[in-house]
């Protein structure tokens, strides 16, 4: 997949992204992101290591506090403090603040809700609330044929945008999208027993262990699954795997 030479790093990246894309225009972040380009890229599927750092510490901290003080309050604060700095940073650099001020309201709700009730178990409720829609969403777009990871390939790269009218892509994005149900599938059921058994520290940790991992994990066995069918059909002459620019 990668070529041999002296070129820098960050070039044969941004080349890969211009070969994939059709145009030197720097994808979001995300699954959509990743099946545009034509390597994987883990960081990419993650939102990069700020996305990662958002992501991460306020869960991390508020386990790491909780288990320190004992105080719901305390590691509440801080959880909330460490999404709002993160939403401040993007606003002095002028950067897209949609997911940090996303993970500003789920944290803050967590907050709140975990203070009024005693429970540290109620900061991640957001959280599993989340994972169970989401298994919602994804589990009725395989029921109604039509499979979201479909729809987001075709959203993002322009070359599947038939999908739903060929039979071996229908039959990969809904293989796709099963692993989609399979990931918030488990994540859901594991925070759930963790939380009515009120396990605190262990749900954090769960979280963490079943968030970005796993979801980088899935997100590269779904490109994986995308590229194996644009190779198909430019097997079959149906399509380039790369686009003209």
């Amino acid at each position: 997949m990668s070529e041999q030479g002296s070129a820098p790093r960050g070039t044969h990246r941004a080349s890969s992204r211009r070969g994939a894309l059709g145009t030197g225009a720097r994808p979001a972040s995300g699954m959509g992101a990743v099946l545009q380009e034509s390597e994987f890229s883990a960081a990419d599927a993650i939102g990069g290591w700020r996305g990662a750092i958002e992501s991460v510490v306020p869960t991390l901290l508020f386990v790491v506090l909780f288990m320190a003080t004992r105080s719901i309050a305390i590691a509440g604060v801080a959880a909330v403090a460490a999404c709002a700095i993160a939403v401040i940073v993007r606003l002095a650099q002028r950067q897209s603040v949609g997911s940090a001020v996303g993970g500003l309201l789920g944290v803050g709700i967590g907050a709140v809700w975990a203070v009024r009730s005693g429970s540290g178990t109620d900061f991640y409720l957001p959280g599993i609330l989340t994972n169970a829609a989401t298994l919602a969403i994804v589990l009725i777009s395989i029921l109604a044929r039509r499979p979201l990871v479909g729809f987001i390939a075709a959203l993002f790269d322009p070359r599947v945008a038939d999908w739903a009218e060929d039979p071996d892509a229908r039959r990969t994005y809904t293989r796709a999208t099963w692993l989609l149900v399979a990931l918030y599938g488990a994540k859901t059921l594991a925070q759930s027993v963790l939380f009515l058994a009120g396990a605190v520290a262990a749900l954090g940790v769960v979280k963490l262990a079943m968030g970005l991992p796993l979801f980088a994990l899935v997100v590269w066995i779904i490109w994986s699954m995308h590229r194996a069918l644009l190779h198909r059909r430019a097997a079959a002459g149906e399509t380039e795997l790369s686009p003209a620019g």
